[in-house]
C-alpha cells in the first residue's frame, strides 16, 4: 500500500492486528508496498538519490535490494510462500518486461509476440499473473503456467489486468467494458486444461501503470 504526504513523499505500511508500521527501505525515497506473503515479506519498491527506481524484499526488518540485471527500472509487486519475487524491469528503451527471482537468480517474462509484458502475481506453485501489451496497445491478462502461457480476457472487455493467484489457482483482477467503467473480476479454474471460468464483481480503478503504459511514458513513480 501506498501513502502521500503533503510533499509528495510516499510511504509504504503494514496493518498487523490494527497496529500500523511504515514500510521504508533506508534512504530511498517515494517508497511503495506491493505484495505480503504468508510468512510476512514484503516487496515493494523505492526511489534512490539519483531517480533511479529499485525493487526491493523486506524480510523481518531487513531490507535487500530486488534489481534486474541490466534493467533501468525494478519493481516488485508480488512474493510467495518460497520467497520468489516477480515485478516489472525496463529494458534501454523503457520496454517494460515481467521477471521471476529465485534465490539470486532472475528470468524475464515475456508474453509471446507481446510488445511489453507485467508480472504482478506469483503463487506457491510458482503460477504466474499479469499483463500483457499487443500491437494495438491493448492490454490482456495472461498466466504463466511452467512456461506455457494463456491469455485471461473478461469477455466483452476493452482491457483485462490479472493481479494475484491463490494456491488454488483462482486469479482476481480488473476489467474495463466497452463504455469504459472498471470492474473487479474472479477466475476459477475448471477441470479443461488451461480453461478459467471468469466472474465479474465489484467496482475497481486502474492502475497508474495503465494510464503510463497507454501514454507511452516512462517507467517512473
Amino acid at each position: 500500500m501506498i501513502i502521500r504526504t503533503a510533499v509528495f513523499n510516499s510511504h509504504g505500511f503494514r496493518d498487523s492486528a490494527g497496529v500500523f508500521s511504515a514500510v521504508d527501505f533506508p534512504g530511498g525515497t517515494r517508497n511503495q508496498a506491493n505484495g505480503i506473503n504468508t510468512s510476512g515479506q514484503i516487496v515493494g519498491q523505492y526511489v534512490d538519490g539519483s531517480g533511479t527506481l529499485h525493487g526491493y524484499l523486506e524480510s523481518g526488518g531487513s531490507f535487500s535490494t530486488v534489481d534486474f540485471p541490466g534493467g533501468t527500472g525494478t519493481l516488485a509487486f508480488g512474493v510467495n510462500a518460497s520467497g520468489q519475487v516477480v515485478g516489472v524491469y525496463t529494458d534501454s528503451s523503457f520496454n517494460p518486461h515481467g521477471f521471476v527471482h529465485n534465490v539470486g537468480s532472475f528470468s524475464a517474462i515475456d508474453f509471446p509476440g507481446a510488445t511489453g509484458t507485467d508480472a504482478f502475481g506469483i503463487n506457491v506453485l510458482g503460477q504466474i499473473v499479469g499483463l500483457y501489451f499487443d500491437s494495438t496497445g491493448s492490454f490482456r491478462g495472461f498466466l504463466d503456467n511452467g512456461g506455457s502461457f494463456s491469455t485471461i480476457d473478461f469477455p466483452g472487455s476493452r482491457f483485462t489486468q490479472a493481479d494475484s493467484i491463490n494456491n488454488s489457482g483462482y486469479i482476481v483482477g480488473v476489467y474495463t467494458d466497452m463504455l469504459g467503467s472498471q470492474h473487479g473480476f474472479l477466475a476459477a479454474p475448471v477441470p479443461e486444461p488451461n480453461t478459467l471460468l471468469l466472474f465479474g464483481s465489484g467496482l475497481a480503478c486502474l492502475r497508474e501503470l495503465w494510464r503510463r503504459r497507454r501514454d507511452k511514458e516512462p517507467l517512473t513513480l
